[in-house]
């Protein structure tokens, strides 16, 4: 049996009604992840990477999990595909991507898994969010809060309510 662990996933999508994709996948992830126990406002910013598309909801939440890491990024890839999320580039247009920010205080380094995410601390729309949940959260690699990275952050990408 797993000890349960609090969990960071972000949230982000760009195709659709992202709004309403966002209110559907909330029982879904309470149904196979864990009760989640926060959730931080929704952000529009602009894309990131690719710019030549529309821009991106985001948001983050906090959720309470039995599963280990393998499972939990199985099922989320799982919650993607069902729907309708088809990978074909980085940086695509999107309807629902879900991102393990943070896994309590456990480091992963595997082949299809980091955690902490590598790209949080270069990324105002993950930051805001969790600052606005979790600012005191410490990242265990960095040894920095989230308010912290979030001030030392060199995104300059406007992120708004």
């Amino acid at each position: 049996m797993t000890m349960a662990t609090n969990m960071y996933l972000s949230l982000g999508g760009n195709l659709g009604n992202t709004l309403e994709i966002f209110k559907n996948v909330y029982p879904i992830l309470e149904k196979k992840i864990g009760p989640i126990l926060h959730f931080s406002s929704i952000y529009q910013t602009k894309a990131w990477g690719n710019t030549q598309q529309a821009d991106f909801l985001n948001q983050v939440l906090e959720l309470n999990t039995e599963l280990n890491p393998q499972e939990l990024i199985a099922q989320l890839l799982n919650i993607e595909s069902e729907l309708g999320r088809v990978r074909k580039q980085q940086w695509e247009a999107r309807i629902i991507d879900l991102d393990i920010l943070f896994y309590g205080d456990q480091i992963v380094q595997e082949s299809n898994l980091q955690i902490p995410h590598p790209f949080l601390p270069q990324r105002k729309f993950v930051l805001i969010p969790l600052v606005e949940i979790a600012s005191a959260f410490i990242h265990p690699v960095l040894k920095k809060n989230m308010s912290t990275l979030e001030s030392e952050c060199p995104d300059c990408s406007e992120v708004t309510k």
